[in-house]
């Protein structure tokens, strides 16, 4: 079957679990699950001349905020919990959904490639770009 892919005005409600053969698109954008990567802005803390405690730009899903609606036995993100670093100890937040603003779980609008987080010491943006976790 491939792909399924969602458009149009939608609103997934209840517990619910899609299981495409392929990957779950939206707009034809893949949708983020728990577990998706992306890069941000290195934070710097603390400042010089001590070294940073971690600036590894890798930033990861942890928690979604709904968790209803499920791919392929994983949650799908809608807003939530995100960590950077290269050990994962900046805490950070998923933001709305600036590309997909149609398709939602509960009432908020499911995150895809190309989302954004944010760093919350440094307030630094994160691009959830490098893989969907699908």
């Amino acid at each position: 079957m491939g792909d399924l892919n969602l458009t149009g005005p939608l609103n997934l409600m209840g517990l619910l679990e899609l299981k495409p053969s392929g990957k779950l698109t939206i707009g034809n954008v893949e949708a983020l699950v728990e577990g998706a990567e992306g890069q941000g802005v290195p934070v710097i803390l603390p400042p010089p001349p001590a070294a940073p405690a971690d600036s590894g730009p890798k930033v990861v899903v942890k928690k979604s905020f709904n968790a209803t609606v499920k791919v392929n036995g994983k949650l799908l993100v809608t807003q939530g919990v995100a960590m950077q670093g290269n050990n994962g100890i900046w805490p950070g937040m998923v933001q709305a959904s600036t590309i997909n603003p149609m398709v939602k779980a509960g009432n908020i609008p499911i995150n895809v490639l190309g989302d954004q987080s944010i760093t919350l010491p440094t307030g630094s943006p994160g691009f959830l770009s490098a893989k969907s976790g699908q």
